[in-house]
């Protein structure tokens, strides 16, 4: 390189050479101190004075950038394998947020489902504006259970199980409104991912005496049950008709699909389930009322029943359906005490007790207390009945002040008019012979 050239290609200042590199004064003045920064110093002069060459700069800044290059492939190399183990621990390692069903909230329309943290997992909008709120609904979860401040039992329109007994919950929801007019009830199946499995429409038009009833019904309750303990459970749905009657008792299969059913003339408002004749299949315990009779009743349906309805006539009785294959199928007497508060004095509880008696309570507060042969041991008054009484003695409804005399008045009249239907008649004693194996026989 020649003497112009050499002068062309020399930067006499901190300044110049700053400009030249892109970067201020102070970044080169660290760069000579820490990175050997080819920059030199006038002999015959201060040290401040200072020089350096163009194609010096260069060279020293490309090798500055290939030494950067390496050092940032070096710290990938090693920042992989770190951010590799990192993506272990958060998918693998770390529990991940749980996404089995296990908790509900009702916001407006929609059901929103939980998991057992309480955190949302899906929700469905059912878009009913009159959707029952989530404190109807907490009375009605997973378990037949009594709502605060009443004596009746509050049936399931709402649970979370393993219906198919794959190790995920299922959620079954009754759609249920405040209007019953406006949104029949549905029973919807969901996965555990909140994908509609089925839905079940309960009821249909059916005739009673000359009058048809429309196809619209409020699910009052289901349950899930496994009668025999060896095949997937199925799910008993009982059903309203917006009118007065009838009541559907519909069995279904986890997939949804409508079993057999059983109709009743009359409201259905508790079940039960027990084993009464220890051959290992649990029997269906109904209790209501009977509205041709004006009187509760007790159902009793061996699992497998042959469709078919309650024991009717004229008004009651609907041409499409055969009478039904019960075992036993029982009427409560009315009284005057329980007729002056409640219509027809339907039962509305069953209790098992001590694995040997059926205790069956009347809204009025009269207990009939059964073995398992459904021969009636005991009639006992609840304080309800008792107060009942006195109240009807106030009114002038009757004559005698409560007294026990005047209970085991009553309990003795009481006694026989607990009737037993034959299939053809009312008779006042428990057929011993309406078995399984009768009811089946009848029910072919």
């Amino acid at each position: 390189m020649d003497a112009q050239e050499k002068q062309k290609d020399i930067l006499i200042s901190w300044k110049e050479i700053a400009d030249y590199l892109g970067f201020d004064v102070r970044t080169c003045q660290r760069w000579e101190k820490d990175s050997m920064l080819p920059v030199h110093r006038f002999i015959d002069s201060s040290k401040s004075r200072v020089f350096s060459y163009k194609q010096d700069l260069d060279a020293w800044f490309e090798r500055k950038n290939q030494s950067e290059i390496k050092n940032r492939r070096r710290y990938l190399f090693f920042l992989a394998p770190v951010l590799a183990l990192v993506l272990i621990f958060i998918f693998l390692i770390r529990p991940q947020m749980p996404k089995n069903p296990h908790d509900f909230r009702i916001e407006g329309s929609e059901l929103v489902v939980l998991n057992k943290n309480r955190k949302e997992i899906w929700r469905y909008d059912t878009d009913i504006r009159g959707l029952q709120d989530e404190a109807f609904y907490w009375n009605h979860f997973q378990f037949k259970r009594r709502g605060r401040g009443k004596r009746q039992m509050d049936l399931p329109l709402i649970m979370i199980i393993d219906l198919n007994r794959d190790g995920k919950n299922e959620v079954l929801f009754a759609q249920t409104s405040v209007d019953y007019n406006y949104a029949p009830s549905r029973l919807f199946c969901f996965s555990s991912k909140g994908e509609i499995r089925w839905i079940f429409k309960p009821g249909r038009k059916m005739i009673f005496g000359e009058k048809q009833y429309s196809s619209k019904y409020q699910i009052r309750g289901f349950t899930v049950a496994d009668f025999n303990k060896d095949r997937p459970p199925e799910i008993l749905v009982i059903s309203d008709n917006i009118d007065m009657f009838p009541t559907q008792v519909g069995v279904l299969d986890n997939q949804g699909s409508l079993l057999r059913e059983y109709w009743n003339s009359g409201r259905i408002v508790d079940i039960s389930f027990w084993d009464l004749d220890l051959d290992g299949e649990e029997e269906i315990l109904l209790a209501g009322c009977n509205n041709e009779y004006d009187k509760g009743c007790l159902i009793v349906l061996e699992p497998d029943f042959t469709s078919g309805g309650s024991p009717q006539t004229g008004y009651y009785k609907s041409p499409g359906l055969s009478q039904g294959a019960e075992m036993q199928y029982i009427l409560f007497p009315s009284t005057d005490i329980g007729n002056s508060t409640f219509i027809r004095d339907p039962v509305f509880q069953i209790r098992i007790i001590e694995g040997e008696t059926i205790s069956i309570e009347t809204k009025s507060g009269l207990f009939f207390e059964f073995d398992f042969n459904f021969v009636l041991k005991e009639i006992r008054f609840a304080d309800q009945f008792e107060n009942l009484y006195r109240e009807a003695y106030e009114k002038g409804m009757v004559s005698e002040q409560f007294s026990p005399h005047v209970m085991a008045e009553v309990r003795t009249r009481l006694f026989p008019e607990v009737l037993y239907c034959n299939g053809e008649d009312w008779i006042s004693n428990p057929l011993m012979a309406k078995n399984k194996s009768s009811a089946k026989e009848k029910g072919h």
